[in-house]
This record gives C-alpha cells, sequence and structure tokens, in this order.
C-alpha cells in the first residue's frame, strides 16, 4: 500500500515531479483556462489545518501501539483504525483532512527532476493546436505516468505486472492546456503535472496526498524537500544512513476521487475480494476481475433506473482498446453514500482543472463541467503512532458491512461521527506477522489503489513503505534477490548500504532528485525483526 503507487511500465521512469506549478484562474465555463502564476511561482500554503478531534482513539501513548503488536491483537488495531478513518472525516463544515497541506505544497522549492526519456512514437499522427501529435484524437503512444515502478522480488508474482492499462491524454485535454505548464513533456512522452490540490495518477482516479500540521512541518522545518538537505546526510561508501524520523504526531493519507456527472450517472467497478490474480493485471479496467458496478448518481430519487453504464474511454492494454465497459442492470447508488463534493471550477487551479478534465473524459466521455462532482472511493492512511508507523486503508463498497474487511468497526454515534464513513471497508497492517512469530506479513491491500498500480494482490504496504531510501536511482533496496514483498527484514538490511532512509516517505526519495551515490553491494534475503 504505497502513498506514491505506480503504473509505469518502463523501469527508466522513476519519477516525472510535481514541480512548483503555475497557478490559474479556470472560469465556470467550458471554454479554454487562461494560464496564471500564483505569487513567487509556488501554491499557496494550506492555511488553518484542523487537528484530529478528541475523544476518536488518537493518538495512543507511547508503546501502546507496540504492545498490541506483540500480543497478536489485530482487533483492537483495527477498531484503532476505524476511529482514524471516522475523525479524519468529522469536522465543522468540511472533513478534517481536506484542511491539511498537499504534497505539491509540502516540496514546493526545490529544483525538479530530470523529465523521464519519451517513449517511441507511433505513426501515421495528426497535429494538435500545440504541435503534438495525436492518433485517433488521443496522444501519440502512451503517455509517460508521474510514478514510482517499485520491482523486487515477490515470491510467484512479479511486483508490477508488465501488461498494464495505458491512458493516453484525450485530445481535448492536449488542446486545453497546450499553452499553459499543466502538460509536462511532449508527444508520447506527456503527461499532466500535478496542481496544488490534486496529484495526477495516469488514470481516471484523481489523486492527492495530505499532511498534517506535523509532518509538513517537520518536512518544511528540515529541508527534507530540499536536494542540498539530503546531499549532505548521505553516508559515506557502504554504510547507512536515516533521516531526522517524523514526529509521533505526523499523519499522512492519499485520497483517491472519482468523477460523476452533473445530471447522470458514473459507473464505478465494485471489487469482490477475488482470491486470485492469476498472475496478471487486475486493476478495475478488468471486467473479469470486477464483474460488477454501481452507478453513482447525484440525484438518485430523481433518476430512471438505467439499463445499463458504461466507463472507459480512449484507454488501451497491449494497443488495443480496452473499453468501454458495459456493465448490465446495475444497482443506483447516490454520492450521499461516498464522502462528495462539488470543485469550485471558479477558482480552481488550471492543472488541477487538468487532472480533472482527463478524469471525466476516462470516465464518461467528456470533460469535467460545472455540476460534476466528486466521491472518494479510497484512501490510504498512515501514522507515526509507532516507529514503524500504523497502515491502514479504506476503500468504498455497496455492502459494506459484510466480509472480514468490515470486522471490528465501533459503533460510533452519528453525532460525534456524521457522514458515510461506515460505507467503506478497511485492511490494516501495523507490523503483525502472517503467522505468530513468523517472517512474513499477510497479504494487506487497496484494490482501487495498488491492483491499478500494477501490483499483485499479495503485496503489504509496510514492506514497500520500509524500503523508502535516496537516492531513487540507487535500485539495490528494490530489485532481486532482495527480501520479498511479504517478508520481514531489518531495517539494517545490506539493502540499504550506501542509502540515505527516509522514514518510510517514498514522497521524499520520489520527490527530491538526489545524485547517485556509489555502488551498493548486492541485496540480502536477510530477515528479521522490523525496527527503526
Amino acid at each position: 500500500m504505497s502513498i506514491l503507487d505506480a503504473r509505469l511500465n518502463n523501469p527508466a521512469l522513476l519519477l516525472l515531479p510535481a514541480a512548483v506549478l503555475l497557478a490559474g484562474i479556470v472560469a465556470c465555463t467550458e471554454k479554454q483556462p487562461e494560464p496564471g502564476t500564483a505569487a513567487g511561482g509556488a501554491p499557496q500554503v494550506c492555511v488553518n489545518p484542523a487537528p484530529i478531534p478528541a475523544n476518536f482513539d488518537y493518538p495512543q501513548p507511547p508503546g501502546t501501539i507496540e504492545k498490541w503488536v506483540a500480543a497478536g491483537d489485530q482487533a483492537r488495531a483495527r477498531t484503532h483504525g476505524w476511529y482514524l478513518w471516522a475523525a479524519l472525516n468529522s469536522g465543522a463544515g468540511e472533513p478534517v483532512w481536506r484542511s491539511w497541506c498537499t504534497s505539491t505544497q509540502a516540496f514546493a522549492g526545490n529544483t525538479p527532476s530530470p523529465s523521464p526519456s519519451p517513449s517511441p512514437s507511433a505513426s501515421a499522427a495528426i497535429t494538435a493546436e500545440d504541435g503534438t501529435k495525436l492518433i485517433g484524437g488521443m496522444l501519440a503512444g502512451p503517455p509517460t505516468l508521474p510514478m514510482r515502478q517499485r520491482k523486487f522480488l515477490n515470491g510467484s508474482d512479479p511486483i508490477n505486472f508488465p501488461v498494464a492499462p495505458q491512458y493516453p491524454l484525450p485530445a481535448e485535454v492536449v488542446k486545453r492546456y497546450a499553452k499553459t505548464q499543466c502538460i509536462q513533456g511532449s508527444g508520447a512522452s506527456a503527461a499532466l503535472a500535478d496542481g496544488p490540490t490534486f496529484e495526477n495518477n495516469g488514470d481516471i482516479m484523481v489523486a492527492g496526498v495530505t499532511y498534517n500540521q506535523a509532518a509538513f512541518d517537520w518536512i518544511r522545518g528540515k529541508g527534507l524537500y530540499q536536494t542540498a538537505t539530503l546531499q549532505g546526510m548521505l553516508p559515506k561508501g557502504s554504510a547507512q544512513a536515516d533521516i531526522p524520523a517524523m514526529p509521533p504526531q505526523s499523519i499522512v493519507l492519499k485520497p483517491m476521487m472519482w468523477p460523476v456527472p452533473r445530471g447522470g450517472f458514473s459507473a464505478l467497478p465494485v471489487w469482490d475480494d477475488q482470491a486470485s490474480d492469476a498472475g496478471q493485471y487486475a486493476g478495475y479496467e478488468i471486467q473479469k476481475m470486477w464483474p460488477r458496478a454501481v452507478a453513482v448518481t447525484a440525484t438518485p430519487q430523481a433518476q430512471v433506473i438505467p439499463a445499463s453504464v458504461s466507463f472507459l474511454h480512449g484507454v488501451t492494454m497491449g494497443g488495443t482498446p480496452i473499453g468501454p465497459n458495459t456493465y448490465q442492470r446495475p444497482q443506483v447508488v447516490g454520492t450521499e453514500q461516498f464522502y462528495h463534493y462539488e470543485p469550485n471550477l471558479a477558482t480552481m487551479d488550471a492543472c488541477d482543472r487538468a487532472i480533472l478534465d482527463a478524469s471525466a473524459y476516462w470516465a464518461y466521455g467528456r470533460m469535467f463541467q460545472p455540476g460534476d462532482q466528486l466521491v472518494m472511493i479510497a484512501m490510504h492512511m498512515i501514522t507515526k503512532e509507532q516507529g514503524a508507523w500504523t497502515f491502514q486503508s479504506v476503500w468504498w463498497h455497496d455492502k459494506p458491512d459484510q466480509g472480514p474487511y468490515a470486522a471490528n468497526r465501533p459503533n460510533i454515534p452519528a453525532g460525534q461521527a456524521p457522514g458515510p464513513w461506515r460505507h467503506y471497508l478497511m485492511t490494516s497492517t501495523y507490523g503483525f506477522p502472517a503467522v505468530p512469530r513468523g517472517t512474513t506479513w499477510p497479504v494487506a491491500y487497496n484494490p482501487y489503489i495498488e491492483l491499478a498500480a500494477d501490483h499483485p494482490i499479495r503485496t503489504n504496504c509496510m514492506n514497500c513503505h520500509h524500503r523508502a531510501a535516496a537516492p531513487n536511482g540507487n535500485s539495490s533496496y528494490l530489485a532481486k534477490p532482495g527480501p520479498g514483498a511479504l517478508d520481514i527484514y531489518q531495517q539494517s538490511n545490506p539493502i540499504f548500504n550506501g542509502l540515505l532512509k527516509v522514514d518510510s516517505m517514498w514522497a521524499i526519495s520520489d520527490r527530491v532528485p538526489v545524485p547517485k551515490n556509489t555502488p551498493t553491494p548486492s541485496p540480502t534475503t536477510t530477515s528479521g525483526p522490523v525496527g527503526k
């Protein structure tokens, strides 16, 4: 369960950075937005981040969670995760987490990392307004996507399946944002830049990463967004080093949203906990793995139940179109069953709007319009209440009271925890081994986030996050024959020789370019207790 999960299929493409982005004013029309620049070229920092409210089981006293792990008390840990999820969606006027700072804001002000190499262009193209080559109304060839690919030993499965869907930028998006800095690269390598609020996930999901006050202040105050800071912390030779550990009050989130058209339906595939991915990509685009979908609408009472709903426009896999996917006689679900909101397009940054436009086009075949809404379908949540962090992740489901992922949900009074948090399922992993005193962690993944990031079902988020290190160009800590994707391994493992460990914060190693250090020794499969 990675805070910066991957959709890349080219291992040379480590990160297309969210640089300091130009801010723009987008009118509530379908006219092309005019580019603009925020003061100093940097996104406005969040104002008055709200704390987690009292009486939500957070924070736990030092040492408490470690005792749960030692005792194998997974039920207590899951209850704690549910309280955290409910707390994040409480608050007067808007959920707590929407007041927090974003990753673009946290890492503003550093030199962006180099742009990745372009993919080979296809032939037989036409030209868009900005000179970009287009084929069939789409960019010529798959776009470069702005996330990391993590490849390491994973038992019977690769950590990233080699064949996965590609989302070429729609021609309308290319034309609308050609004169802005919202499209990075050109032709086959073009991709959307992150905005101040949203991040380009390279697919339908509208992504974000947010930090509470403690985490944001630590990144900024310690200069962890600066290349020079990390360079100064690099170890010599084959030694290992660590950044200053994030404070115990830190919380980091990855919310994932889905677009819903005004006055219509959005098809949302529903995950029914398939036991196996059969060694192939199993994201929500694969209808045989996601055979059900609901029809999401803002006005369920006013709608006639549709005979069918479809999604996936302009998406390919292995060079062949894979959509639209059509679902017959879907259940109609109102947006009130999700955390949802209508974005203010009149004041939105152009690059945030570009992400919405591409998402809506891929989902229902047109750009995002005034009156369209966003619904939250998934969220990763990690807290620093123990040295190894706590990890929990939720996703929406139409049967939220069934199955193991509904277990241990507390009965919090609606007056204390209002909103639709009960409509979600949750997985969590705090470091409990799969069997008592075992050497592996259990499977823990979010179906919308991990599976759509080319990952197999058999993954564990702590295992992945504990590998986060800089420079990110050194791949020995990711590659074979290092620890498997479910293995428990020590933070002193030789895979980290010559590297700076970044306290499970992939965003630091992904967003802060650090020149490669000297080559590191071959990794080892040595396992043992996890420690910080």
